[in-house]
């Protein structure tokens, strides 16, 4: 595993190999890379959006111009907790209430419950991996075969199984 370098310009599909993420920053920087680059889908399993990851303007931006950029393009995101986001207010709920045919946010179903980890998968084929809440640890890669392919399974299977966000409906912004 490698440690993440700021400069490296690296391309979903791509850039192989394994990079270490230890801070917000490099967390920040790897989703918001793969979220430019997207051209099909996001999945984001997640447990409660944490804020200082996906309540930021540059990601909504870079989430916007994947979203317009390919009519089929697709945002789905698995929630595990959504009281933090109700009470607070978060932009990718308000991306989901401007362009509900693009962006979508589900409960986790209760048989998921015991899930720890979050992930972010693109195009089926890169994927950022947070170990656990609370912790900056976890790893990106932009070709990760077969990985991110098993992930993606896993997450349509849950998807499947999942029924809209009732809690963020009512979100005011």
């Amino acid at each position: 595993m490698n440690q993440w370098n700021h400069n490296d310009n690296l391309v979903i599909g791509e850039s192989s190999g394994t990079l270490r993420l230890e801070s917000l920053s490099d967390f920040c920087r790897a989703i918001d890379m793969m979220a430019v680059q997207s051209a099909r889908s996001i999945k984001l399993f997640t447990q409660e959006l944490d804020h200082e990851l996906y309540d930021r303007s540059d990601l909504v931006d870079a989430l916007m111009c994947a979203l317009k950029r390919k009519k089929d393009q697709q945002l789905n995101v698995l929630l595990k907790e959504a009281n933090k986001a109700s009470k607070l207010g978060h932009r990718l709920v308000e991306l989901q209430k401007r362009i509900p045919s693009k962006v979508e946010i589900r409960s986790l179903p209760m048989e998921y419950q015991d899930m720890s980890h979050e992930y972010m998968i693109v195009d089926d084929m890169a994927m950022v991996k947070r170990f656990a809440v609370g912790y900056m640890r976890g790893h990106c890669e932009f070709r990760s075969v077969p990985d991110a392919a098993k992930y993606s399974r896993q997450f349509n299977d849950i998807w499947q199984r999942s029924l809209p966000c009732q809690e963020l409906r009512s979100v005011h912004l």
